[in-house]
């Protein structure tokens, strides 16, 4: 026979995450599908554009240096981009917050493209914390006029 222990609260969710997830739920967001965080971090914000021949990504990354980003592309359409962002030393420090806001640690994020890019000519750099990916769209992918002839 195997005893197991009661712990009749050990199921239970806060309400701010009960919540969270109803509101997720119940609202259609233009980004939902989009973009998903990446297990066990932070959800990195960022913005994106779709340019004529390119996407254009920005992200703050403050005092994350170039060997603490990952930047990896799936397929040619799924980009995700993980970092880690150094914390000023007394996170753990022995003292009573009034407000934290600055987030520390891992962040990542991963999205979905609209369409294919081109892994090889991707553009990536870091300048006063924000990095910025140029993602040129595939050949395929780009928009082509048709030349019409007359016979």
């Amino acid at each position: 026979m195997v005893s197991r222990r009661w712990a009749p609260l050990g199921g239970m969710v806060s309400l701010r995450d009960a919540m969270d997830r109803l509101l997720e739920q119940s609202f259609v967001r233009p980004d939902r599908g989009a973009a998903s965080e990446v297990a066990g971090a932070r959800a990195l914000p960022i913005e994106l554009c779709e340019r004529e021949a390119d996407y254009l990504l920005r992200a703050y990354v403050p005092g994350a240096r170039v060997e603490d980003i990952d930047i990896n592309v799936d397929r040619g359409t799924t980009l995700t981009v993980k970092a880690s962002i150094p914390g000023h030393g007394d996170e753990a420090a022995d003292h009573k917050w009034i407000v934290a806001e600055l987030g520390y640690g891992e962040v990542a994020r991963s999205i979905t493209l609209p369409t294919t890019v081109d892994v090889n000519k991707i553009d990536a750099s870091v300048e006063n914390g924000v990095l910025t990916i140029v993602l040129p769209k595939a050949e395929e992918a780009k928009p082509r006029q048709i030349k019409i002839t007359a016979k």
